[in-house]
């Protein structure tokens, strides 16, 4: 993107020169209006952000309003949006429609980054393809089993977190859903959601991507949530796709990594209430 200051519309207030983090905009030697150096600019957009004539162009066009303050959700409603939000792990067989997928990988897009890039990528599955993902990852999942099963590291993993892992009845129990996946008879991973996205960020120059996704999954569950989509994140499915060869199957670039996963679709159980949760501990 091209970020640039037009002299004709600059008042040269200065806001943009105290706003910009990277302090890549200077005064013009002749003119003394604020110029913006492209090769040091981090392209946050702060600077036309703040401009209140709306000086600064990026790709030759103004950055689009922000309605007044009076016009932004009020906390109550943003309270109740959060608290309300479930992993929602039973759907609908219907298809999301193509607008609220759109609006929710828009919000994806927009969000904020821990490392001023723009390096998240969605895959988005759907239908048929979520079901061929499922088995894809099942058989991964089924050689995991197989290590949990060792007495050895269930010794190890005794009185840890993941002694919940290690547990044979509960490995047993996943090992055999797993089996059934495989036969198309359930899905323990996407409980049949109609579809699932996967957040990918590069493999070079991964510094802080797996935050990025994080961020703007949140995002994107959140914008589900408040369109009547159900979402969950699925972390075994994370953890199955850690090998290139498998990414490879569900057509992720082998210089791509897993930042997240999740389900997308409406769900088939209504809540009727906030849950409990323990407090932070200090």
């Amino acid at each position: 993107m091209k970020f640039e200051i037009i002299p004709s519309l600059c008042t040269n207030c200065g806001l943009c020169i105290k706003e910009c983090p990277a302090k890549t905009i200077k005064r013009n030697t002749e003119s003394s209006k604020p110029v913006i150096h492209q090769q040091n600019c981090i392209e946050c957009s702060h600077c036309g952000m703040i401009c209140p004539p709306g000086a600064v162009r990026v790709d030759g066009k103004e950055l689009p309003l922000i309605p007044s303050r009076e016009n932004l959700l009020e906390y109550e409603a943003f309270d109740r949006l959060i608290r309300s939000k479930r992993s929602v792990r039973h759907y609908k067989a219907a298809p999301l429609v193509r607008e609220d997928l759109d609006e929710i990988l828009y919000t994806g897009s927009i969000s904020a980054t821990a490392s001023n890039t723009r390096q998240v990528s969605p895959v988005v599955l759907q239908g048929g393809e979520v079901s061929a993902a499922a088995s894809v990852i099942a058989k991964e999942l089924l050689k995991i089993t197989v290590i949990l099963k060792n007495p050895l590291l269930r010794i190890f993993t005794r009185n840890t977190p993941a002694s919940r892992y290690t547990n044979p009845e509960t490995v047993q129990r996943y090992s055999e859903a797993l089996k059934k996946t495989l036969l198309g008879k359930a899905d323990p991973l996407f409980f049949h959601a109609p579809a699932v996205v996967i957040l990918t960020y590069p493999e070079k120059g991964k510094r802080l991507g797996r935050t990025d996704c994080a961020l703007a999954g949140a995002h994107m569950m959140l914008t589900a949530h408040s369109r009547g989509i159900g979402s969950c994140m699925i972390g075994f499915a994370e953890a199955a796709l850690w090998r290139k060869a498998v990414r490879k199957k569900l057509g992720i670039s082998s210089d791509r990594r897993i930042g997240l996963v999740f389900t997308l679709g409406y769900s088939d159980r209504k809540y009727l209430r906030y849950p409990v949760r323990s407090p932070w501990q200090d």
